[in-house]
């Protein structure tokens, strides 16, 4: 695991301040952290602060489960992006990446549907 370059005064935020904010649960906070989509510093008496970007990062892994994606998938994604990046291209590239992903869902799904159409899944 990478050390995040950011510093503990920058990570403020709380467990439950991401989860409100991000609007999941603390747990899936935890769960994104643990799956390594945000990374959070610790405190001296050991609470998680996370930076602001970790908001960013859990709407852009919830998005991406939406069309289909992993969490391994959105993890990869996401690590292109360095810590508090304020670099709209790389956020850009990812969600570009998003949109790449859904409408190639959307392709397999429409074929599927097409398959089912034609009854051609019971003749294979």
């Amino acid at each position: 695991m990478t050390t995040p370059t950011h510093s503990l005064a920058e990570a403020r935020l709380t467990v439950s301040e991401v989860a409100s904010k991000a609007g999941v649960s603390a747990n899936a906070v935890r769960y994104y952290e643990r799956y390594r989509v945000i990374t959070a510093e610790r405190t001296a008496g050991n609470a998680r602060r996370f930076t602001i970007d970790a908001i960013c990062r859990i709407r852009l892994a919830v998005a991406a489960q939406r069309v289909g994606l992993s969490l391994a998938e959105s993890a990869e994604i996401l690590a292109e992006i360095p810590p508090m990046s304020s670099d709209l291209g790389q956020w850009s590239r990812a969600g570009r990446r998003l949109v790449d992903a859904g409408q190639a869902r959307i392709a397999e799904l429409a074929a599927v549907v097409d398959e089912y159409r034609t009854l051609d899944f019971i003749r294979s």
